[in-house]
């Protein structure tokens, strides 16, 4: 395709050419711009490192590495050849030898690379900030590799190779940089051809409903029975009452005090706890801090203006009233499930260790054995034909 520049009269087009034409190099020229302006080629991506090697027996670097928001690293190769050469076969090499790095290793070539441009910010600070995260979650972080090539154009062999790679679930995506010039001035045409932009939503949600499925099936085979439920953002201590001394509904000391697991504010979230049964073993984990309660559910979720306490008033009267539900749509009310603690600790004291079993849904099944042994001795769970710990 050819850009024509809009005038009055009529369309001029731009001639094509080449980076080599204009003596621009990869790594002097086309790498070090991208380098810092990287949200041209990819939106999404923080550079960690540039020419990459850190690994013993090869002299192979990676031109970029970076990391994604969803904390995936990310190899992104270069090249101004007219065909993009064999960039996909040394791509995934690369994102091979990458694929084990922890966020420690992550943040120690990050220094080195704000040191070489001159810069002594934080480097840990500045990864966890990218990230939105408070401390390091070693369970989310690099559990894939994307890879990104860019290139004046590309091969048939490259794309069919890609095109056959993605469908086995690899994040694999080219970029075409392709020159124009008009005059003494070069003009850079910047398109993702592979996915096409309008197709890459639905790899993406093919991707995450395959890795589900497969989870799925894999906690099947060992799960032992316990659930794991997210107490959601609105847990901490420090949630205030108001003067009536209304509770907010996901408060953790409120759960406690009245026996209940809430969530709320879509079906999403709300119907996830229909997932939970009478009789069902949970345990409750609060984001960033840990394990904080054991119990068995006494009562399926239900809405909490039909949710009684012992007393015959419903959980509805005890919460804040910026939460009833009769302010709200059918499909964001609060919803509720009772449950019998057994056993409890304030936020404060949540029981974590580094590398614990921890997810965003709201409900799902436990079946890490690590995290599994770790709560069983701290919450005392008693193993039976129920609960095999």
């Amino acid at each position: 395709m050819s850009i024509f520049e809009f005038t009055t009269d009529r369309l001029i087009e731009l001639k094509a050419t080449t980076f080599a034409a204009h003596g621009l190099k990869e790594r002097g020229d086309l790498q070090r711009l991208l380098r810092d302006q990287i949200e041209v080629i990819d939106p999404d991506v923080l550079i960690v490192s540039e020419e990459f090697r850190d690994w013993e027996d090869s002299n192979r670097r990676i031109d970029l590495l970076g990391i994604d928001s969803d904390a995936n690293l990310v190899v992104i190769e270069l090249k101004r050849t007219e065909d993009g050469g064999h960039m996909e076969l040394q791509a995934l090499r690369y994102a091979a030898m990458v694929s084990k790095m922890t966020f420690d290793k992550v943040v120690e070539v990050f220094e080195d690379y704000l040191a070489n441009l001159g810069r002594h910010d934080s480097a840990r600070e500045r990864l966890l900030n990218f990230l939105q995260w408070d401390t390091p979650n070693e369970d989310q972080f690099a559990q894939e590799v994307r890879i990104v090539l860019a290139s004046a154009e590309f091969s048939k062999e490259l794309t069919s190779a890609v095109l056959w790679l993605n469908e086995y679930e690899l994040d694999i995506r080219c970029v075409r940089l392709r020159p124009f010039r008009d005059g003494n001035r070069i003009f850079l045409d910047v398109q993702q051809v592979i996915p096409l932009p309008e197709a890459s939503e639905y790899f993406v949600n093919l991707r995450q409903k395959r890795e589900v499925e497969r989870q799925a099936r894999r906690q099947d085979r060992q799960w032992t029975g316990l659930w794991f439920v997210n107490l959601g953002m609105d847990s901490a201590d420090d949630l205030p009452v108001d003067t009536a001394g209304h509770g907010y509904i996901r408060h953790w000391q409120h759960c406690v005090k009245y026996g209940y697991i809430a969530a709320g504010g879509g079906r999403r979230y709300s119907d996830a706890l229909k997932k939970l049964k009478l009789g069902d073993p949970i345990l409750a984990y609060q984001r960033s801090r840990g394990y904080v309660g054991y119990g068995i559910v006494t009562k399926q979720a239900t809405p909490i203006q039909d949710f009684q306490l012992p007393n015959g008033a419903s959980l509805e009267s005890t919460i804040n009233p910026s939460e009833l539900n009769e302010a709200r749509t059918e499909d964001k009310w609060e919803y509720a499930s009772g449950v019998d603690w057994r056993a409890h600790f304030d936020l404060s004291n949540a029981k974590t260790f580094k590398g614990i079993f921890a997810n965003q849904n709201v409900v799902c099944k436990l079946s890490h054995p690590q995290t599994i042994r770790f709560v069983g001795e701290q919450f005392n769970i008693p193993a039976d034909a129920d609960n095999p710990l």
